[in-house]
């Protein structure tokens, strides 16, 4: 999951004294056969610190993790906000942690043993970029099936957070990348993808024949566009992925997370008038200095903070040549792979719209399976408006999620 979410950064910055030694505490920790505890490392925003999430992978309950004593951690009532409702304890023997202990007032005590998961550090080289990324193997002997974690964006490889987990779990290996430094299109990005799937298939604890993608978000849509063009990527997870041009789903986003986050009809007006002007002229070039005019007048406008505020009209045609101009459906329309699309009914940044583009781009596939999740956020939180602001006492991922992911993967391409 990503949430490069403004009003979670002043938690980030304020609540996290020192973080903790991610590395020894992240991990599966069985609760019982079929009940498993994630941990793991989580990467909000580029530019803030990292922290550890506690999600239990069966009821969908989620949380930032507080540490308040040697290896004892607090789970608060929302994702990043309430009062302390649990305790964690993760017991070592030497210096490794073996297991955890859940503790709820009012409640038993549950024990969790760490699962025997395995990581090694691995980096595929394209071209002249490299990416760094880490392979998770599950308990047991291979050849494991794959997935290939896409980038939501410039994010690292933590941006996912629990989905490794969940895909350990569910007996996958699990490939997690950085998206490459520099600015590319889109094509580029799914052509880093290909790369890793291909450097994957020469692995002998590898299953070069189910190799799939899951990405979030701009990684959704990005898979796709990989699966179109590469026959040795198995399957793919779409995760709130947008299906139609660039340019539309961010005049959506705009007004649909202001409306929801309660910012003035007069100001949303404003924004959505100013950035689709602003698509415009980035689309023929023509009109920079009525923009350029528009923002200088407007600087302290409060409608001004909702808004791309381009410094030039060439990172603006950069931005529209390598981002809003493109259109993943004729991409879609070319996967011939089976493919799980799954979308929130209170989604503020990928409209609903997507769902049914996307059944029209691969009409008649009869590998296609479109799940649509009524309450779920763009991060796939259960949620009550779908807005920014609400997100800090979010506390459970969209009931099923998981499971359909789950019986999805049993049926397309078998874990353990």
């Amino acid at each position: 999951m990503m949430l490069t979410l403004l009003t979670l950064l002043s938690f980030v910055s304020t609540s996290i004294a020192a973080a903790p030694d991610f590395t020894a505490y992240a991990g599966n920790y069985r609760v019982a056969p079929g009940e498993v505890i994630a941990i793991a490392e989580w990467e909000l925003d580029p530019a803030s610190p990292h922290m550890l999430a506690f999600t239990n992978l069966k009821t969908g309950r989620i949380g930032v993790l507080s540490e308040f004593g040697a290896d004892e951690f607090a789970l608060h009532e929302g994702l990043l906000a309430g009062p302390q409702v649990a305790s964690i304890r993760f017991i070592r023997s030497g210096n490794r942690v073996i297991a955890l202990t859940y503790t709820s007032p009012g409640g038993p005590t549950l024990q969790a043993r760490r699962s025997a998961t395995r990581q090694e550090n691995a980096s595929v080289d394209v071209g002249l970029v490299r990416l760094a990324g880490t392979l998770y193997l599950p308990e047991g002997r291979g050849p494991f099936p794959v997935i290939v974690i896409v980038p939501a964006g410039a994010v690292g490889r933590t941006a996912s957070a629990t989905f490794p987990n969940f895909f350990l779990a569910e007996g996958f290996a699990v490939f997690v990348y950085d998206r490459r430094p520099v600015s590319a299109p889109f094509t580029t990005y799914a052509s880093d993808a290909i790369a890793v799937v291909d450097h994957l298939r020469h692995r002998a604890d590898v299953d070069a024949r189910k190799i799939g993608l899951w990405g979030h978000s701009q990684g959704g849509w990005v898979s796709l566009v990989a699966a179109s063009q590469s026959s040795t990527i198995a399957f793919v997870i779409d995760h709130s992925g947008m299906m139609l041009p660039a340019w539309q789903q961010e005049l959506y986003r705009l007004a649909a997370e202001a409306k929801a986050d309660g910012v003035t009809p007069n100001d949303i007006t404003n924004a959505v008038d100013f950035e689709t002007r602003l698509m415009s002229v980035a689309a023929n070039g023509q009109g920079w200095p009525d923009v350029a005019e528009t923002m200088r007048a407007n600087e302290k406008a409060s409608w001004m903070e909702l808004v791309y505020k381009p410094a030039s009209l060439d990172e603006l045609k950069r931005v529209w040549r390598n981002d809003f101009s493109f259109d993943p459906r004729p991409f879609a329309a070319r996967v011939r792979q089976p493919v799980l699309a799954l979308f929130g009914g209170l989604d503020k940044s990928t409209p609903i719209q997507s769902a049914a583009n996307l059944d029209s781009a691969m009409t008649g596939r009869k590998n296609l399976t479109i799940e649509i999740f009524p309450t779920a956020n763009h991060a796939f939180l259960e949620a009550k408006t779908g807005g920014n602001s609400e997100i800090p006492s979010l506390s459970h991922f969209a009931p099923g999620m998981f499971a359909s992911m789950h019986r999805w993967l049993r049926l397309n391409s078998r874990g353990r």
